[in-house]
Protein backbone atom coordinates (compact mmCIF):
# COMPACT_ATOMS: atom_id res chain seq x y z
CA UNK A 1 0.00 0.00 0.00
CA UNK A 2 1.46 3.39 -0.90
CA UNK A 3 2.49 5.71 1.85
CA UNK A 4 -0.18 8.25 2.73
CA UNK A 5 0.82 11.90 2.55
CA UNK A 6 0.95 13.66 5.86
CA UNK A 7 -2.01 15.76 6.76
CA UNK A 8 -1.09 19.39 7.19
CA UNK A 9 -1.16 20.23 10.86
CA UNK A 10 -3.20 23.21 11.88
CA UNK A 11 -1.00 25.89 13.35
CA UNK A 12 -2.24 26.64 16.83
CA UNK A 13 -2.56 30.39 17.14
CA UNK A 14 -2.60 31.07 20.86
CA UNK A 15 -3.23 34.43 22.46
CA UNK A 16 0.43 34.74 23.51
CA UNK A 17 1.68 34.18 19.95
CA UNK A 18 -0.90 36.60 18.55
CA UNK A 19 0.24 39.26 21.03
CA UNK A 20 3.89 38.79 20.02
CA UNK A 21 3.04 39.27 16.33
CA UNK A 22 0.87 42.34 16.99
CA UNK A 23 -2.48 40.90 15.99
CA UNK A 24 -5.89 41.90 17.35
CA UNK A 25 -8.81 39.74 18.41
CA UNK A 26 -12.18 40.75 16.96
CA UNK A 27 -15.21 39.55 18.93
CA UNK A 28 -18.55 39.96 17.17
CA UNK A 29 -21.87 39.56 18.90
CA UNK A 30 -24.41 38.21 16.44
CA UNK A 31 -27.06 40.45 18.00
CA UNK A 32 -25.56 43.85 18.66
CA UNK A 33 -21.89 44.89 18.34
CA UNK A 34 -18.24 44.22 17.47
CA UNK A 35 -15.30 44.83 19.77
CA UNK A 36 -11.52 44.55 19.34
CA UNK A 37 -9.16 43.38 22.08
CA UNK A 38 -5.43 42.96 22.54
CA UNK A 39 -4.57 39.26 22.83
CA UNK A 40 -2.36 39.93 25.85
CA UNK A 41 -5.27 41.44 27.76
CA UNK A 42 -7.53 38.48 26.97
CA UNK A 43 -4.69 36.15 27.91
CA UNK A 44 -4.61 37.62 31.40
CA UNK A 45 -8.29 36.76 31.82
CA UNK A 46 -8.60 33.32 30.21
CA UNK A 47 -5.01 32.08 29.93
CA UNK A 48 -2.93 31.21 26.89
CA UNK A 49 -5.61 29.42 24.86
CA UNK A 50 -6.20 29.24 21.09
CA UNK A 51 -8.06 32.33 19.92
CA UNK A 52 -11.05 30.34 18.61
CA UNK A 53 -11.80 29.18 22.21
CA UNK A 54 -12.17 32.72 23.55
CA UNK A 55 -15.91 32.80 22.86
CA UNK A 56 -16.44 30.00 25.41
CA UNK A 57 -15.19 32.32 28.15
CA UNK A 58 -17.04 35.50 27.21
CA UNK A 59 -20.52 36.93 26.83
CA UNK A 60 -21.74 40.17 25.30
CA UNK A 61 -21.83 43.07 27.75
CA UNK A 62 -24.89 44.64 26.11
CA UNK A 63 -27.28 41.74 25.54
CA UNK A 64 -25.62 39.17 27.88
CA UNK A 65 -25.79 36.46 25.21
CA UNK A 66 -23.05 34.00 24.28
CA UNK A 67 -23.63 34.09 20.52
CA UNK A 68 -20.14 35.34 19.64
CA UNK A 69 -17.81 34.98 16.68
CA UNK A 70 -14.09 35.34 17.36
CA UNK A 71 -11.62 36.22 14.62
CA UNK A 72 -7.98 37.22 14.54
CA UNK A 73 -6.62 39.99 12.36
CA UNK A 74 -3.37 41.74 11.60
CA UNK A 75 -4.35 45.31 10.80
CA UNK A 76 -2.24 47.67 8.75
CA UNK A 77 -1.07 50.96 10.23
CA UNK A 78 -3.95 52.89 8.67
CA UNK A 79 -6.49 50.36 9.97
CA UNK A 80 -5.08 50.56 13.50
CA UNK A 81 -5.84 54.28 13.56
CA UNK A 82 -9.54 53.59 12.81
CA UNK A 83 -10.08 50.67 15.21
CA UNK A 84 -11.05 51.28 18.83
CA UNK A 85 -9.30 48.68 20.96
CA UNK A 86 -10.63 47.82 24.41
CA UNK A 87 -7.87 47.76 27.03
CA UNK A 88 -7.87 45.88 30.31
CA UNK A 89 -7.72 48.31 33.23
CA UNK A 90 -8.17 46.03 36.22
CA UNK A 91 -9.62 42.71 37.29
CA UNK A 92 -12.05 42.72 40.20
CA UNK A 93 -13.12 39.59 41.98
CA UNK A 94 -16.60 39.83 43.47
CA UNK A 95 -17.50 37.84 46.58
CA UNK A 96 -21.18 37.09 46.87
CA UNK A 97 -22.56 35.75 50.13
CA UNK A 98 -25.47 33.29 49.96
CA UNK A 99 -27.31 32.33 53.13
CA UNK A 100 -29.50 29.37 53.94
CA UNK A 101 -31.94 29.32 56.84
CA UNK A 102 -31.60 26.16 58.70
Amino acid sequence: MPEQPRKPRRLVQTLCKAHEVGQLIRVRCFNCNTRHYLPGDLGQLVGNIPFWDVDRHMRCERCKRRDLDVDILLPSASEVMKIRVRRLVEIRMVRKVIWRDG
